[in-house]
């Protein structure tokens, strides 16, 4: 009898991760502990309905939230260490929060903090990514670790928000676009001042509770024109004294076409480029700067596909499925890797500027072939928490 269409297409994509997946290291143990899920503030929360159908459907064991500094306190807080301050807005945060706790996750959302607010900085321009004053910064972790310290009861509520114990700082520090400045003259800059920011936050939350994970480094996946590779900043971090629990990084393509390939032809030393081909020479070069093994956290990544307007830089909706699907089986055969955050269930609306159609969703709610790829990857690792 012959197959059906989507049955012959989930048999090919297991047959190519298969092959995929020999060229991981003879003797190399797999993560005991691999979980995954999704960053998309978006789609949680202009439809939390639907997205949370979507996160029970996809069998999610953790999740990613931005916490926007520029967009939770637009203006300045009189008493910046009160969460129930009235410039601050935590109504979408503490809505997910809730959600994800119902839903079974309850110690399993991370909050990365960034994008300094206009009153935060001395900067006339680009001021959501530069180095924000660090008092203010100290202030606002504050009020955060004690707004979702899990004891916090917020005014006119009945019931305290629930506990949030993951902590990542900044989002791509690495990067011009997205943390300023990386140089002052010839001296780079980014990895110290990323640093003092990571730290403060260590300190700020330890002041509120002892249940804690600290994250650092979400790192874009290469230097550039006025950036720093993640290895050279991982270098900096080294040198600057950074304490954390936990490192991450976001391994997306340069070569969209290439896959888990994507990245294989990268020097072993001093890569500029890391992606899920040569996601192990991250994780060998940055245990021997540390010299230690941390856990390492995927904390951002995925392939964007076609759309009207978007046709550079992308994979074909049959690649983006075999590469999600390889993508969760080659993270579970890198044993210090615990978690793999993909970027989008749903994608983003197209604007003017740069926009992601990485979602196992169109923007129009249709799945793609990935949706049912990511589904039978998931099934192979562990079962989820979420319910």
């Amino acid at each position: 009898m012959p197959l059906r269409p989507n049955h012959a297409r989930r048999i090919l994509i297991t047959l190519v991760a298969a092959i995929a997946l020999l060229a991981i290291p003879a003797g190399a143990s797999a993560s005991k502990n691999l979980s995954v899920g999704f960053l998309d503030n978006a789609y949680a929360g202009s439809d939390p309905t639907a997205f949370w159908a979507d996160a029970v459907a996809l069998d999610v064991g953790f999740m990613r939230w931005d916490m926007q500094w520029s967009v939770l306190a637009p203006t300045k807080p009189a008493n910046p260490r009160d969460p129930a301050d009235p410039a601050y807005d935590f109504t979408a945060t503490d809505q997910f929060v809730r959600a994800a706790a119902d839903h079974g996750l309850q110690g399993k959302v991370m909050f990365t903090l960034w994008k300094t607010p206009d009153w935060a900085t001395k900067a006339k321009t680009a001021k959501a990514t530069q180095m924000p004053d660090l008092t203010a910064w100290k202030n606002f972790v504050f009020a955060c670790a004690t707004r979702y310290s899990g004891t916090y009861v917020p005014p006119g509520q009945a019931t305290p928000i629930p506990a949030i114990t993951n902590w990542e700082t900044w989002n791509e520090p690495n990067a011009a676009f997205a943390f300023r400045p990386q140089k002052v003259g010839s001296k780079v800059v980014s990895p110290g001042n990323y640093v003092k920011l990571l730290n403060a936050l260590k300190g700020e939350v330890s002041k509120v509770t002892s249940k804690h994970t600290f994250v650092a480094g979400a790192l874009y996946k290469q230097g550039g024109p006025g950036s720093v590779t993640p290895i050279n900043f991982l270098r900096g971090m080294k040198a600057a004294h950074a304490s954390f629990d936990v490192l991450s990084m976001h391994p997306y393509n340069n070569t969209p076409r290439l896959g888990l390939k994507d990245g294989v032809n990268q020097s072993k030393t001093n890569p500029s480029f890391i992606g899920v081909g040569n996601f192990q020479t991250f994780i060998t070069l940055s245990n021997q700067i540390f010299g230690k093994k941390y856990p390492i956290w995927v904390t951002e990544f995925g392939w964007n596909t076609p759309s009207p307007g978007k046709n550079q830089y992308v994979a074909t909706l049959k690649q983006q499925a075999q590469f999600a699907y390889e993508s969760i089986l080659r993270f579970k055969q890198l044993p210090q890797v615990e978690r793999m955050t993909w970027f989008l269930i749903k994608d983003e609306a197209p604007r003017v500027g740069a926009w992601y159609t990485t979602g196992l969703r169109t923007v129009t709610g249709s799945e793609k072939p990935s949706y049912g790829s990511w589904q039978s990857a998931v099934k192979q690792i562990r079962k989820s928490p979420v319910h």
